[in-house]
């Protein structure tokens, strides 16, 4: 079922002798498996508490969580050994576009930091969002490699988009898809740019402390359905790079919200760094050509 953004991605229930794990709906494959396992992890300690009644501790959550990143790698290791067919070995790697040896550990740790990069952006751009992690402490930048530390990243990256979501839009998405058709870029591309542009419009309306829109969103990967973190790894990492480095996405950003990021002591417009910004509801024709 379809969870609202301001619910947890998944509860445990226990009706009439029953227990009933409910995940939301709108999640990607990856994240709903990982909600599925948190809420058994939920079981499996013993937890006690009905989430939508009661008070979320952390220090619980963080504990479920940890137990869900388990036996996600025990499930891992249950899978590597059972046989494959040759086929579906050559359909993941071709999938990669990954060949074995250094490049194939190049092409990994540049995954990882573009991930880790959009982690970061998210956020920061969110402190006071409410992620589901490992630990109650603060989250601190860490370094980006390793299958345990790509899986925990994915993961988080994908709760912290799913608090974003009632702010993205699909006009945005819309938008921004037609303008990376425009440029000619392939299928990929213009998801990334599409995707990355709707979650900076969306950060961006959530710190301006905009009403959300409604919760209809059409990206966060629910229309993408890889279990594998490695697969997903590298879709995040395209949006990331679009997010951080492509010109279409400053354009649609700068089209859909040019928020004030500072003023000065009159209240006018200041800048961030040495690009001004502009107001929300500003007509095109009071901003200027320099606005992000």
């Amino acid at each position: 079922m379809r969870l609202d953004a301001h619910l947890p991605p998944g509860v445990i229930l226990a009706r009439n002798g029953v227990d009933y794990i409910l995940v939301d709906a709108a999640m990607p494959a990856l994240s709903k498996r990982q909600t599925a396992l948190h809420e058994l992890g939920h079981y499996l300690l013993d937890h006690d508490g009905d989430v939508v009644k009661g008070h979320v501790d952390p220090n619980v959550e963080a504990d479920a969580e940890l137990a869900a990143d388990v036996l996600y790698q025990q499930l891992g290791r249950a899978a590597a050994s059972t046989p494959r067919s040759s086929n579906a070995a050559r359909r993941l790697i071709s999938h990669l576009r990954l060949t074995c040896g250094p490049s194939a550990w190049w092409t990994d740790r540049s995954t990882d930091w573009h991930v880790h990069r959009l982690w970061m952006t998210l956020r920061t751009g969110m402190p006071d969002a409410v992620i589901i992690s490992t630990s109650t402490a603060a989250p601190v930048a860490v370094e980006a490699g390793g299958s345990r530390q790509r899986h925990r990243t994915v993961i988080e990256v994908h709760e912290a988009l799913r608090v974003l979501r009632p702010w993205c839009s699909p006009q945005v998405y819309a938008s921004a898809a037609r303008r990376a058709q425009r440029n000619r870029l392939d299928d990929d591309a213009v998801k990334a740019v599409a995707e990355a542009a709707t979650v900076a419009v969306a950060l961006r309306r959530r710190q301006a402390s905009l009403p959300p829109e409604a919760d209809e969103s059409p990206l966060l990967s629910q229309r993408h359905g890889p279990h594998d973190v490695r697969v997903e790894a590298h879709r995040l990492a395209r949006v990331a790079r679009a997010l951080h480095e492509s010109p279409l996405v400053a354009a649609e950003t700068a089209r859909w919200a040019p928020v004030v990021a500072a003023t000065d002591e009159t209240g006018r417009v200041s800048a961030v760094g040495d690009t001004p910004l502009f107001p929300l509801g500003a007509s095109r024709r009071d901003r200027s050509a320099r606005a992000v």
